[in-house]
């Protein structure tokens, strides 16, 4: 498991330089728009969860971007070569498609949690032409992750429909999910080069 171990210690830098903006952001975002406490610790665990996958999945930031495209566009050659890897895209989208439908009843609709999944690996594979190797085998393992979280989360639903509290607004997982690219593209690599 040596792949998931080289990770560790670059996921706890990027976390630890990610959170003073990210709490500065959140405590922004729920004075103008979450006004609940508890939506608010919900919603930042969401974030949370995305600087992580930014993290893990190794986008460019601001000091680091560069166009040098390595492109795969043949589906499952890779995952042949590396399964790995493919397991570990698939587990990293499993909670994304699990928390989508806890946090927003628009995502109880399974095709709107795998069609979010599917944009956001999109969008960091179009990140990757700038960092890294953009692969279509990681957008088809990270869209399955996302599936399969929603099914977990189908699942507890049934089970424990008082887990389904929270619902926001389009404008609340809007500015969620800008605040989390820049604090992860501009501010915590800023961070890290300060201290």
């Amino acid at each position: 498991m040596s792949a998931v171990t080289a990770f560790v210690p670059i996921l706890f830098r990027d976390l630890a330089a990610a959170l003073p903006p990210l709490a500065a952001g959140l405590l922004l975002l729920h004075f103008l728009l979450f006004r609940e406490w508890k939506k608010t610790a919900r919603y930042a665990l969401f974030a949370l969860l995305l600087c992580a996958v930014w993290s893990v999945t190794a986008p460019p930031d601001v000091f680091s971007a560069h166009y040098a495209p390595n492109v795969n566009l043949i589906p499952f050659v890779g995952m042949a070569d590396a399964p790995l890897e493919t397991v570990l895209n698939v587990l990293l989208f499993v909670p994304v498609g699990l928390l989508l439908p806890l946090l927003w009843r628009h995502f109880r609709d399974g095709r709107f949690a795998v069609l979010w999944g599917f944009t956001l690996s999109l969008a960091i594979e179009l990140g990757q032409l700038f960092s890294g190797i953009t692969d279509i085998d990681d957008l088809i393992a990270n869209t399955l992750g996302t599936f399969l979280g929603y099914l977990v989360a189908c699942a507890l639903l049934l089970r424990r429909p008082s887990l389904a509290k929270t619902d926001g607004t389009v404008w609340e997982r809007s500015a969620l999910v800008v605040l989390v690219f820049c604090v992860m593209f501009f501010l915590a690599p800023l961070v890290r080069r300060l201290f």
